[in-house]
């Protein structure tokens, strides 16, 4: 097998050198067959397709390589395969995918999300705004405690109504927030979460219990009536209410809810904390008979049955759950507005070098369309590039700042999107060309 499968390789090396490709394929192809596994045969077949123009074909063959030598263990290999068939066909979006779990594997976090952020830049421009935001999730998953980015990529789910998404990154923040203690923050995104996800019951627990404790008490009950509605028989609920009802200076609401607890607590055989919710009702009101004569302070007085439950608890029916807080009120360590939020990944960002001659090109096309374009405020956009406060398109425009149609659309994407690392990425760009330009 050996020695036929030498002589097809003479044949077809000396038919490639007489640029007779088609033939040379076929035997090349008779050769890989004797020999499946021969990579370097398959490599020098992907060159003969590509130069005989089958470049669809010469593709596969490199993917069939590349995945040969990730399965293998050979990662650098396969990165370097991967990344000639970006450069035959760019768009090959899933391969910066592909190329980011292998530099992610190889412990080169910032070439993986260098390769994360090329792979969304070009699904973006594709029109495949959504499934972008499947990737930067991935990208994320580098650096699971970043706060900011994540709540930025729940507000992204969430402009796209893809509410379920949503609710699992704010779900994330709060787990990593929780750790750092129940801080106003906490509170924000909480609140965030639950109009994205308004049947966590336990959720809406923890939120009364946050604006409780914080002094939120009106607040607190929008959100106990909600969840009173689903359990009317949860103790510690109607204990909040309570406590929420008397902040407020209405002691006889107050009492309602204390007179349920102590229901409740009867039925259990909890005596001893019906007492304490009774003795609670005698101090908002020393003369109701129902707490005294439960608590045996009146001669003859009898106590209701232990066996009976009288919820007086009055709820209203289709309660509408309470809007959210705004996002722009979360706090600058958190959240900031999408067009002034934080870089992405800080630690790991990378500008991506542009060719010379596109560069030339490009400010040639602005030229022609622009020949009365007022002098460039250089000083503006290094500012802003220092400062981390990406401008809009249309603040470049003013400081006369040359910006190409696909690039002024890609900046607005962006900046709603609260992308700013891209942004600022842009701008950088835009900054190298105009200073570069004026140099020369």
């Amino acid at each position: 097998m050996a020695v036929k499968k030498q002589k097809l390789l003479q044949k077809a090396d000396a038919l490639a050198r007489d640029k007779k490709f088609k033939k040379a394929i076929v035997l090349y192809r008779e050769a890989i067959a004797e020999e499946p596994n021969d990579i370097r045969t398959r490599l020098r077949l992907s060159e003969l397709l590509y130069q005989a123009g089958r470049t669809e074909e010469a593709l596969a063959v490199l993917r069939y390589v590349g995945d040969y030598y990730r399965e293998h263990g050979f990662l650098l290999k396969s990165v370097a395969v991967y990344k000639k068939m970006l450069e035959v066909d760019p768009k090959l979006t899933d391969l910066h995918g592909t190329l980011a779990a292998l530099y992610f594997q190889l412990g080169m976090a910032p070439d993986a999300i260098r390769q994360f952020k090329s792979q969304i830049r070009a699904m973006i421009r594709q029109g495949k705004v959504v499934e972008s935001l499947h990737v930067v999730r991935s990208m994320l998953e580098l650096d699971p405690g970043n706060v900011m980015d994540r709540l930025r990529l729940a507000e992204a789910f969430s402009r796209h109504e893809l509410i379920d998404e949503a609710a699992v990154e704010y779900r994330r923040v709060l787990a990593v927030l929780e750790k750092g203690g129940r801080t106003s923050d906490w509170g924000k995104v909480a609140l965030r979460y639950l109009h994205h996800s308004p049947d966590d019951f336990e959720g809406r627990k923890a939120v009364v219990e946050f604006l409780v404790e914080t002094g939120d008490y009106l607040r607190a009950l929008q959100h106990l009536l909600i969840a009173l509605n689903k359990d009317p028989m949860d103790v510690r609920l109607l204990d909040l209410a309570a406590t929420s009802f008397e902040m407020l200076g209405q002691p006889g609401k107050s009492i309602v809810a204390l007179k349920s607890m102590a229901a409740l607590f009867r039925h259990r055989g909890q005596a001893r904390e019906e007492q304490t919710a009774l003795v609670r009702v005698l101090g908002l009101d020393p003369k109701d008979a129902h707490a005294r004569r439960a608590l045996g302070m009146d001669v003859g007085g009898e106590a209701p049955p232990a066996g009976e439950v009288v919820l007086e608890w009055d709820m209203p029916v289709g309660f509408a759950p309470p809007e959210p807080p705004p996002v722009p009120e979360l706090s600058d360590t958190v959240y900031e507005p999408p067009s002034f939020a934080e870089e992405w990944v800080e630690d790991a960002t990378i500008v991506e070098t542009v060719d010379p001659d596109a560069l030339k090109e490009l400010m040639a096309l602005e030229d022609d369309r622009e020949p009365s374009r007022p002098p460039v405020d250089v000083l503006a956009l290094k500012r802003a590039i220092d400062a981390r406060r990406p401008m809009t398109a249309e603040q470049l425009m003013q400081a006369g700042v040359p910006l190409s149609a696909e690039d002024r659309e890609e900046l607005q994407f962006f900046l709603a999107s609260g992308l700013k690392d891209e942004a600022i990425s842009i701008l950088q760009e835009t900054y190298n060309r105009v200073t570069r330009e004026g140099a020369s």
